[in-house]
């Protein structure tokens, strides 16, 4: 794996030193009700990583007394989850958690078999068993939302989760949505889910039409929703393709070389990570995307050069819904070393993550409280509200 660390962590020196930074197009957003809407939900999705209802209630907006079920155990395609009632927005609440750690779920996507299609005919995942424990809500606590909706009229059904967790409460919208008023019990049409981190878990035209219903936050650098097998391919081709000798002549890249005695053996190394990165990216043994180049170019080590290949990517996965995006700037105008601040973006209907981009926050961007700070900082940019205009006297 060191040498799959080597050829990743070239591609990410390779990317900053061309200042690579993904261009989403997207509407600025400057209304504090989106932002603040966003912060709640936030507050929602990492409540179901804590210990009980009393935990949550303190890191949230729900009372515990309104925590009516906080199962905080996992077991096989059931991940933890809570079901709430927040009186003062008239919701009841299905709050589902992710993986623990970035680290497992990249794991659980390394090692995901792939002997079944990557899309259903459906347009859902066969990913990570998101699919499998969306159906699972669905078959064995649609009863426990029915009577909470029957028990408050007026109020509406709202699925929530982080990472992972995000990618089940968008499927089971999705599938709930699906389903008719005489099957829930209930109307479809009061059924939303929101979705902090979440992985690409859907087909394009799946991900396009939740769009009404289904809303996904994502921060700038973080690489779990643009995780997938078609990825990494490009992500591996990328490394092979790349004319490291080249690159490495850039007078930029002088540090970097004289950091081994042998700028050769720094190309030999890349082109053993592109084939690593082949054995890496074919998960678990799956060979018919990988294996089948259209042309192959094989030139020697000694004249610097990779071994080449083309290879067929497999069908993309997207991110569900209607996509808001963190973008991280840089605050020039900083009396004291340059900081940074954020806005906040609402993506351009059939925009979409295509490619992986490297930097040290592909992690740190993965959190649910790096979300909400990101968001918090949005909020103390936009202009002052008309409603916040009374003061209070000490």
């Amino acid at each position: 794996m060191s040498d799959l660390t080597i050829g990743l962590y070239l591609i990410y020196l390779q990317q900053a030193s061309t200042g690579a930074v993904e261009d989403v197009k997207g509407e600025l957003i400057s209304s504090e009700s989106i932002v603040q809407d966003l912060m709640y939900h936030t507050e929602l999705a990492k409540g179901a990583y804590k210990d009980n209802a009393a935990i949550l209630a303190r890191h949230s907006m729900l009372r515990e007394k309104h925590v009516l079920k906080f199962v905080n155990n996992s077991s096989v395609l059931r991940p933890a989850y809570y079901i709430g009632v927040d009186m003062r927005k008239k919701l009841v609440i299905l709050g589902i958690r992710g993986t623990h750690t970035v680290f497992d779920l990249v794991t659980d996507i390394i090692s995901s078999s792939h002997e079944d299609n990557e899309i259903t005919f459906e347009g859902y995942s066969t990913h990570f068993g998101t699919a499998e424990a969306a159906r699972w809500f669905m078959c064995h606590e649609i009863a426990t939302i029915r009577d909470c909706l029957q028990k408050h009229k007026g109020f509406r059904l709202r699925l929530v989760g982080h990472s992972l967790g995000g990618a089940t409460a968008s499927l089971l919208a999705i599938m709930l949505r699906q389903k008719s008023s005489e099957e829930l019990g209930f109307s479809p049409d009061i059924i939303t889910a929101v979705g902090i981190a979440t992985p690409p878990c859907v087909s394009k035209e799946l991900a396009e039409s939740c769009s009404d219903f289904v809303t996904t936050a994502v921060m700038q650098d973080d690489m779990i929703p643009r995780l997938s097998v078609a990825s990494l391919t490009r992500l591996r081709n990328e490394i092979v393709e790349t004319d490291w000798e080249s690159v490495f002549s850039r007078e930029d890249w002088k540090g970097v070389i004289d950091l081994v005695t042998n700028a050769k053996q720094i190309v030999s190394s890349v082109q053993d990570v592109a084939r690593k990165l082949a054995e890496y990216a074919k998960f678990r043994g799956q060979t018919k995307y990988i294996d089948a180049p259209m042309k192959k170019e094989v030139v020697s080590a000694d004249q610097g050069k990779l071994e080449k290949r083309m290879i067929k990517v497999e069908e993309d996965l997207y991110v569900p819904g209607t996509l808001y995006y963190l973008k991280r700037n840089v605050d020039s105008e900083s009396r004291h070393k340059p900081g940074e601040y954020y806005t906040l973006l609402r993506r351009h209907s059939g925009e979409h993550f295509q490619r992986i981009l490297l930097s040290s926050n592909i992690i740190s961007d993965h959190k649910c409280d790096s979300h909400y700070y990101a968001l918090r900082d949005v909020l103390k940019g936009l202009p002052s509200s008309s409603d916040n205009r009374t003061s209070t006297t000490m």
